[in-house]
């Protein structure tokens, strides 16, 4: 894989950590809102969990290996987001929040796999 995207996998693991560590400490100074960042955590970390193998990825993976690991959690992220739509409840939209907010990141970080993808197999 070529360095540029595995910058791009590390920044994103990175990026979900750190939104992760930021609803965590706001859960703390607004308490009128804790439930809401409650959910978000929750969404998070359950990201977090999905994308273990990201954080500990060979640099030798392929484009294309990468992109099979990425449409995996893309598969298992939006079949949460579904189950999320059918919940209700403040806890249920922090959750839905934080999981929509991966979900755009992700959709990019699956588009660069898929050119890098292209470029080494011509």
């Amino acid at each position: 894989m070529n360095p540029s995207l595995q910058r791009a996998v590390t920044s994103f693991y990175n990026l979900v950590y750190e939104a992760q560590t930021f609803a965590t400490a706001m859960a703390r100074i607004d308490t009128a809102e804790q439930e809401h960042y409650a959910g978000r955590i929750e969404g998070l970390n359950w990201v977090l969990d999905r994308c273990q193998e990201l954080e500990e990825m060979d640099a030798n993976l392929t484009p294309s290996s990468l992109q099979r690991v990425l449409g995996e959690v893309k598969s298992d992220l939006d079949h949460e987001l579904s189950v999320q739509r059918r919940e209700k409840g403040r806890r249920a939209d922090g959750r839905e929040e934080a999981l929509n907010f991966v979900a755009d990141y992700l959709s990019s970080l699956i588009t660069a796999t898929e050119i890098e993808s292209a470029k080494t197999s011509v």
